[in-house]
C-alpha cells in the first residue's frame, strides 16, 4: 500500500450531497472520487502547461510574434459584418524575413 496524507476540504452543502450521491450509486468512496477528481485535474493542468511552455519555446525560437495591437484589432471585429482574418506576425526578434 501507498503512503497518503489526510487532506481535507471544505464543499458547499450542495456539492458534498452531490459527491456523497455519486459515490454512492458508483459504490465508491467519497475519498476515492475526491482523489480521482484531483489526480485528473493535475493531468490536466499540466498538459496544459506543457502546452504554454512548447507554444512559448516555439515563438522563442522562431522570433515571429503578433503584437497586441493586431491581435486586439483583430478581436474587436470579432462578430461584426467586417470580421478580420487572424493576424499575421508582425513582430520579429530575430532574422526572420
Amino acid at each position: 500500500m501507498t503512503n497518503s496524507n489526510t487532506f481535507s476540504v471544505r464543499l458547499p452543502p450542495e456539492t458534498r450531497q452531490e459527491l456523497e450521491d455519486y459515490a454512492k450509486s458508483t459504490q465508491r468512496s467519497s475519498a476515492f472520487i475526491v482523489k480521482e477528481a484531483v489526480e485528473a485535474h493535475l493531468a490536466e493542468r499540466r498538459a496544459y502547461l506543457a502546452a504554454i511552455r512548447e507554444a512559448v519555446d516555439e515563438a522563442d525560437e522562431s522570433g515571429e510574434f503578433i503584437s497586441w495591437e493586431a491581435t486586439s484589432k483583430w478581436l474587436r471585429s470579432w462578430g461584426t459584418a467586417d470580421e478580420l482574418p487572424p493576424p499575421e506576425p508582425d513582430v520579429f526578434t530575430k532574422n526572420a524575413k
